[in-house]
């Protein structure tokens, strides 16, 4: 099954401050630098250490991703700055179960502000919405409360407790947000 995703990766707006963009030439340094924090590594699967052709890989393969239709990471920033903060996005999506599983890190001096929520709202609402998923998920370390408060604040349920899978080796919680309660049924 064919999922409408763009050949490219969108530009969501997400507040006069906030909005998710496509990662470009140029952000290298900036992915780089915020992958250093040791959150950042604690929690998410990103190589460790951190070099920039780790950053430069990223760039090509979530440019690659977009284009062959599987979605993608993109940045995030505020428009008045345009200097990356975060990466939100499809750490994949299983056309056969219309569902898609958002990843994401935020830069330690922006934590604490509504902008993860924000963001993982935005892209849900773009999944749900226009791309027309049922399903989207947050897999999320069961220590890792900050995340698993902005899967709550976001609207999401907690669907699933400890499951591994070929990703890592560490129990997950899975909390996930479905199209029923964003658009009728009808729909």
């Amino acid at each position: 099954m064919d999922l409408p995703l763009p050949p490219s990766a969108p530009t969501i707006p997400i507040r006069e401050d906030l909005r998710l963009r496509p990662w470009r030439v140029g952000d290298e340094d900036v992915i780089t630098a915020e992958c250093q924090d040791p959150e950042v590594q604690r929690w998410t699967t990103i190589p460790t250490p951190y070099t920039r052709e780790n950053a430069e890989f990223f760039l090509e393969i979530t440019a690659s991703d977009w284009a062959s239709g599987a979605g993608g990471s993109l940045a995030l920033v505020d428009p008045r700055e345009d200097v990356p903060f975060g990466s939100f996005g499809f750490v994949s999506i299983r056309a056969d179960h219309r569902a898609a599983e958002i990843g994401y890190w935020l830069g330690a001096g922006r934590r604490g502000h509504g902008y993860a929520t924000a963001a993982v709202i935005a892209l849900s609402e773009y999944a749900l919405g226009l791309v027309g998923l049922d399903e989207v998920f947050l897999r999320i370390d069961p220590l890792n409360l900050a995340s698993a408060a902005v899967a709550r604040r976001a609207g999401f349920e907690l669907t699933e407790t400890a499951v591994a899978d070929a990703r890592t080796s560490e129990p997950m919680d899975t909390y996930s947000l479905f199209a029923a309660r964003l658009r009728p049924e009808s729909a």
